[in-house]
């Protein structure tokens, strides 16, 4: 996590926290007003991290995060953040990694993002699992109802039937859910 985009509106700011950053031996990929931000500059910069100026005049600032941390899938930093629980809330549904409303000191920065970056590994991985416990569910739906459709099409028992599809599936290299979707399809052609 060492490539850095800066997004500020102020250059006297964003110039110090550049300094600050290549002091502790980041590699600053860009700096950009919020003027110039959209998905393709974003995307263009490379960057392993993204460090934002909460405080921009006439944006909606959270949209944009959103957009960076969860379509991008960038951890996020917010510096100059607001203090109020409201803010914090509404930062961290953006998808905000970290949120620092204090002042900061040039020294903080290396632990801020190593924070930020872990939060957000912490949360992708747990965003990736929910993913995959809803597909595994909706496959489960699948076999189930392919397996209600062999029973009741030719009086297996469940446990026929799941064996009958297990089968055809190691027999085809297929997956169960792609076997179940097959019968299902079969079965609604057929009627």
């Amino acid at each position: 996590m060492k490539r850095i985009l800066i997004i500020d509106d102020m250059r006297d700011r964003a110039a110090w926290l550049k300094a600050s950053l290549e002091l502790a031996e980041y590699d600053v990929v860009g700096v950009l007003a919020w003027e110039q931000v959209d998905e393709d500059s974003i995307q263009a910069a490379s960057a392993d991290v993204i460090i934002v100026d909460a405080n921009a005049p006439g944006r909606d600032t959270l949209e944009q995060i959103s957009l960076m941390s969860t379509t991008l899938e960038k951890p996020v930093v917010v510096l100059g953040a607001q203090n109020d629980q409201h803010s914090i809330q509404e930062a961290m549904r953006a998808g905000v990694s970290a949120y620092v409303s204090h002042a900061i000191k040039g020294e903080d920065l290396s632990g801020i993002i190593q924070v930020a970056a872990a939060r957000f590994a912490e949360h992708k991985r747990l965003r990736d699992e929910l993913k995959e416990a809803k597909s595994q569910l909706v496959e489960r739906k699948l076999v189930d109802r392919a397996k209600g459709i062999l029973m009741i099409d030719h009086s297996y028992s469940e446990a026929d039937a799941y064996k009958r599809m297990r089968s055809m599936a190691m027999s085809k290299g297929w997956r169960m859910a792609e076997v179940a979707e097959a019968i299902i399809l079969a079965k609604e052609l057929s009627s």
